[in-house]
């Protein structure tokens, strides 16, 4: 079995997504050859969000910062991108996922309130969990 080498950060910028970029920048830093990493956020409806900024705005500014603790942490991000997605984050993801040909998801876990084996609960980690098929790593 070979190391995954197609990764996918799913950030929002809480607190568990900021941590899932450390961890990965931490792991990227020590393989050699290095895997190609997105970075995406995503933006669930555009008209839910008010100020000077627009969703796009929003989303870049997170991934900016993203980037910026994924180069203090790995020091390097030659193969590392990233991707603004606009619809429900959690189908968002799953499509990426499944055309970006993704074998290895990260993401923060902070809708942990429920059984792993309730499909009707726990937000966008849980449907993630249940339909996708690669390596997936959880930060909580």
């Amino acid at each position: 079995m070979s190391l995954p080498q197609r990764w996918l950060i799913a950030t929002d910028g809480s607190k568990f997504a900021t941590l899932s970029v450390q961890y990965a920048a931490k792991l990227y830093k020590h393989l050699n050859p290095k895997p190609h990493v997105t970075i995406m956020m995503v933006i669930s409806d555009p008209r839910k969000h008010g100020g000077s900024e627009t969703p796009n705005d929003r989303g870049k500014l997170i991934l900016r910062e993203a980037m910026d603790q994924f180069r203090l942490e790995a020091g390097d991000t030659e193969t590392v991108s990233t991707y603004v997605g606009i619809g429900e984050p959690r189908e968002v993801i799953v499509d990426t996922v499944r055309r970006g040909g993704i074998d290895h998801l990260i993401m923060g876990g902070g809708d942990f309130q429920w059984r792993i084996t309730d499909l009707l609960t726990g937000g966008v980690t849980n449907y993630v969990l249940h339909h996708v098929n690669c390596v997936i790593t959880i930060i909580k």
